[in-house]
């Protein structure tokens, strides 16, 4: 194993909390709600045998999956104290491996989307799924996909499904409070204490008018927070 130079293991509760359980007090409660639920609707009718967590991190969605899964974990290192295969090879593994890889907000790393997705595809068994987040306002996305990016990207495959993680009321909630967080991380400590009630504030806000977007302006163009794409390898013979 690779020496670990990062180290978050201490930030590993906090995060599995806060993928699966996000509260309104937390600065990304909406962004972290949609892509959860987009998640587990994603996963909800594939029962898989072994599943690859690609940049695995924290493994914060191994729990969506059934009990006795096969979950393995890849990163290139193991800051987080969960990966279960550490390399900076991408997908060091033999042919058809796995029925599903997930890929939660970090294929924007790999510099060739081209050759990732033909990897996804090779350790996949015939009929397995990818299951692929990207995301598209957060600040330090190194590079962002669109949906017509992404549908070309997996022409090849059968069943392909791109869905949008929120939309313009929760992307622009998410960079408000991703601002209002850099804040936080530098005002003094007895400070911070002022900011969860401004969180709620808000998320709350966020939900409301999300709520009306969705019912009143569902037929608009709309600017997604994050994309999800779901596509399966075509079976053997096909």
């Amino acid at each position: 194993m690779q020496t670990v130079e990062r180290d978050y293991r201490a930030q590993v509760p906090n995060i599995r909390r806060t993928r699966l359980h996000p509260r309104r007090t937390d600065d990304l409660y909406l962004h972290l709600r949609h892509l959860r639920d987009d998640l587990r609707d994603a996963v909800a009718d594939i029962a898989p045998s072994d599943v690859l967590d690609v940049f695995c991190g924290a493994k914060p969605y191994e729990p969506l999956f059934p009990a006795g899964t096969n979950y393995v974990g890849l990163d290139i290192d193991d800051a987080f104290g969960c990966a279960d295969v550490v390399s900076d090879e991408f997908l060091p593994f033999p042919d058809e491996s796995f029925d599903l890889c997930l890929c939660t907000q970090a294929f924007y790393f790999l510099p060739s989307a081209e050759t990732a997705v033909a990897e996804l595809r090779r350790v996949l068994r015939p009929g397995g799924h990818a299951v692929v987040t990207v995301p598209v306002v957060y600040p330090g996305t190194e590079r962002l996909y669109s949906s017509a990016q992404l549908a070309a990207l997996f022409a090849q495959w059968e069943d392909v499904r791109i869905v949008e993680n929120g939309r313009t009321a929760v992307s622009a909630v998410t960079l408000v409070a991703y601002l209002v967080h850099q804040v936080e991380k530098r005002v003094p400590g007895f400070v911070r204490a002022l900011f969860p009630a401004g969180y709620i504030a808000l998320n709350v806000t966020g939900e409301l008018v999300d709520a009306f977007e969705r019912r009143y302006l569902a037929g608009s163009a709309a600017l997604p927070t994050n994309l999800l794409v779901r596509a399966k390898r075509a079976a053997a013979g096909a």
